[in-house]
């Protein structure tokens, strides 16, 4: 089951989208003379992707049907905008926008924040479709299963993530859920536990003086981990325990059989069974690396653009998130954020559309949005908001 089906059918206030925030960022769009030189580059793939994720506005609707596999053109009704155009974008505008008009519309968004729970180990689920944590302990997960029923995991022993030098985080991770939804992965300092949500049992996988901070699952068998600072890890193999070395890292993406590295490298989409494609996107934006979103040919990933508008007083764009073809390593399109949110994260799919958590950075709204991107249109669709920064979502496999 879809989460956004869910959030459907659960007795929760009404979603509405941020009526005319993206009509208005085109309305007010306004150009103006860059002199380019010496990031040429930088300039035009930042002002393609910018002209790129303004098209459309609130009232596109995402769509609905099969999966939409796109290409490096624009489709023939798109708009189009010429080379002087696209490097004219005012980037500052399109990122106040982001944090002010479209936050402030956000007050009837359902919320996921958990209310009443039981017990996973006297209440087992089928599956889970989102996880984060107790607020008052990072150690304790919170799963909502696809039947609307929040379920608690207090295990004795479970602590929060610690990275060995003092810093610890939430027992969640984004990459949390197994495939099928019916397990959680949650990386601890000396071991992987791996939680069986349809039993409540558990799974301890020794790994004594790791310090863990990242579980990936390769496949419904296999765990991928390291610690935080780990640019290679160890997969294991959930039903014999072995371990292996493995020299991926942790933004690598497991795809049918395939990997996909994607991160502070940038430069190329890194396939294991296919030759590299080159691409002027990267995914090295977050706090943590984390593997790119993968789906029907597009790559999503969190980009660092570290390098202002030549000729103009802009600051830095900073981190947005990015679509690429996965064929042609070609930009899709960019939905900047880097002055105005304070938390991104690449959560998962609803249909061939990527959601994503963005928090105002600003304090005044608190709240993580989960949205799905129409990379095609620009368009953001709100699906649910909650209080926690620790969250999980089901990566959809349908």
């Amino acid at each position: 089951m879809r989460l956004a089906d869910l959030v459907d059918q659960m007795e929760l206030p009404e979603t509405r989208v941020a009526e005319g925030a993206w009509d208005a960022a085109r309305r007010r769009t306004r150009r103006r003379r860059t002199a380019v030189a010496g990031a040429a580059t930088v300039v035009m793939l930042v002002a393609a992707m910018s002209a790129l994720s303004l098209r459309g506005g609130a009232g596109s609707t995402p769509p609905t049907g099969p999966a939409h596999t796109p290409t490096s053109s624009p489709p023939d009704d798109a708009p189009r905008t010429d080379a002087a155009g696209m490097t004219g974008i005012d980037h500052a505008h399109t990122q106040r926008l982001l944090t002010r008009a479209w936050w402030a519309g956000l007050d009837t968004v359902p919320r996921l924040d958990p209310g009443a729970t039981t017990e996973l180990a006297e209440d087992p689920m089928t599956e889970g479709v989102f996880a984060t944590v107790d607020p008052d302990n990072e150690a304790v997960p919170i799963v909502l299963g696809a039947d609307g029923q929040w379920r608690r995991i207090d295990l004795p022993g479970l602590v929060p993530i610690d990275d060995g030098g003092g810093y610890t985080s939430p027992v969640i991770r984004p990459t949390a859920f197994s495939p099928d939804g019916t397990r959680l992965a949650l990386p601890q300092p000396d071991s992987l536990v791996v939680v069986d949500l349809t039993d409540g049992s558990r799974r301890t996988y020794p790994m004594p003086a790791a310090f863990l901070a990242y579980a990936v699952w390769v496949d419904d068998t296999h765990v991928w981990v390291a610690a935080e600072t780990d640019t290679a890890g160890t997969v294991v193999d959930l039903d014999s325990g072995h371990q292996s070395p493995s020299s991926l890292g942790p933004s690598t993406a497991y795809v049918d059989g395939d990997t996909l590295s994607w991160g502070r490298n940038g430069g190329s989409l890194d396939w294991g069974a296919r030759p590299d494609v080159p691409t002027l996107g990267n995914n090295d934006g977050g706090l943590f690396p984390y593997p790119p979103l993968v789906r029907a040919g597009v790559v999503v990933g969190d980009m660092a653009v570290n390098r202002r508008m030549v000729g103009t007083e802009d600051p830095s764009l900073g981190n947005g998130v990015v679509a690429v073809d996965a064929t042609t390593g070609d930009v899709l399109a960019f939905l900047p954020t880097g002055q105005g949110v304070d938390l991104e994260v690449l959560l998962g799919w609803q249909g061939d559309l990527p959601v994503l958590g963005l928090r105002d950075d600003t304090g005044k709204y608190p709240s993580t949005v989960i949205a799905a991107w129409d990379y095609r249109t620009g368009h953001l669709e709100p699906l649910a908001q909650t209080d926690s920064h620790a969250i999980a979502w089901r990566r959809e496999v349908n």
